[in-house]
């Protein structure tokens, strides 16, 4: 069992077990019961903003956090460790100032949006990805993350949102989305662009980490992704687009990516007005990350467009309690099943205590078994 100082033996073996069931889940191949997700955040030293500033300090934390979940979980947690300095790393490569607010846990943004008229966007240039902005500390922290840590502890890769999420940041707020009417050229000219400086970014980021395998994915999402499948898109101004415009203006740009990090998933925590266009990128991506709360109403739809081909990872990061996360995934397993394969990712913070968190495994543990049990596998009907 390999050991570091803060976390206790991890069984390789064992990790590649739980991968393996992973595997045989997005492959809608039969599992003893679906994988389950599990991420530790801990804020009872550190504030966000201090977090978000010291690589020192998000290593402490992560260890810890794994340490933790490797003694409560039985099984399922295979260990991630994520390093994350805010949502704004693409805008902060551009000169955008980081703006904080008085609150210390709440998120970081942006101090204002440069883009206030469409011609504006011929003027910008791409950054170099190993210096400019937020770049250069996540880079240092993603190699020293890789060299300290054990080999079984996957690394999340940053949280660069997606192309559509980069104008966001650039763009005022009725101007994004009147651009895809006043001038669509110009706003498919800065999508490119963005897109372009999103890949650099990635495998400068692949590089640091010392292979692309060491990743869960090539974005911020701490479950594990399987080999070839590590492509990962944030788009969440899609919740607010059609099916339509998701086709012209999402969907193109972020087939940039994925072409060169091969399927995976997209990110929008939800609504989902255009979700029947999602798995048909190119190529072809594997699932949706989402979150539970605002993806409810939208699981009959899923359940037609995912059929046998995708699968959906539903986040519990809203604050519920254990029982309403237990009877979320119950509602989901019974919305969905036997079409459809959900892994639920709970995402706890250092309130909860170790018994808690041992026993919402194992209320969710019975509904995966359950919910295993009830699917329609490939090859079996």
């Amino acid at each position: 069992m390999a050991r570091i100082a803060g976390i206790g033996g991890i069984d390789a073996a064992d990790i590649e077990r739980r991968r393996e069931r992973v595997r045989r889940a997005w492959a809608y191949r039969r599992v003893d019961h679906l994988p389950l997700g599990f991420i530790l955040e801990d804020y009872s030293r550190y504030t966000l903003r201090e977090l978000c500033a010291s690589g020192e300090k998000q290593l402490e934390v992560n260890i810890g956090a794994i340490d933790r979940l490797l003694r409560l979980l039985p099984d399922d947690y295979i260990p991630a460790a994520r390093l994350w300095p805010g949502y704004m790393t693409i805008a902060t490569m551009f000169g955008l100032r980081v703006h904080w607010g008085e609150d210390p846990m709440q998120p970081p943004g942006v101090l204002e949006h440069p883009i206030r008229d469409l011609s504006q966007v011929y003027a910008l240039s791409a950054p170099d990805p190993r210096t400019a902005g937020l770049m250069p500390f996540i880079l240092e922290w993603t190699a020293r993350f890789a060299r300290e840590l054990p080999p079984d502890v996957h690394l999340a890769g940053p949280d660069l949102g997606g192309p559509l999420n980069t104008a966001k940041d650039f763009f005022e707020t009725e101007l994004l989305f009147t651009a895809f009417y006043d001038d669509p050229e110009a706003f498919r000219h800065f999508l490119v662009l963005a897109a372009d400086v999103q890949a650099a970014c990635y495998r400068e980021v692949v590089a640091a980490a010392g292979s692309l395998e060491r990743l869960t994915c090539i974005d911020f999402d701490p479950l594990w992704a399987p080999e070839g499948r590590k492509g990962f898109v944030s788009d969440d101004v899609c919740a607010g687009l059609s099916p339509e415009h998701f086709a012209e203006f999402s969907r193109p740009h972020n087939n940039r990516i994925f072409r060169e990090w091969r399927g995976g998933r997209l990110h929008n925590c939800g609504p989902h007005p255009a979700l029947a266009c999602y798995l048909d990128h190119e190529p072809p991506l594997n699932g949706l990350n989402c979150s539970y709360r605002f993806t409810r109403a939208d699981l009959p739809r899923l359940r037609e467009a995912f059929r046998g081909r995708g699968i959906v990872e539903l986040m519990f990061d809203n604050g519920e309690t254990a029982a309403q996360i237990a009877r979320g995934y119950e509602e989901a397993a019974a919305a969905l099943a036997p079409e459809v394969a959900a892994i639920p990712v709970v995402w706890l913070n250092h309130s909860w205590s170790d018994d808690d968190i041992r026993a919402l495994y194992e209320d969710l543990r019975g509904v995966a078994e359950r919910y295993a049990r009830e699917m329609r596998w490939v090859g079996e009907g």
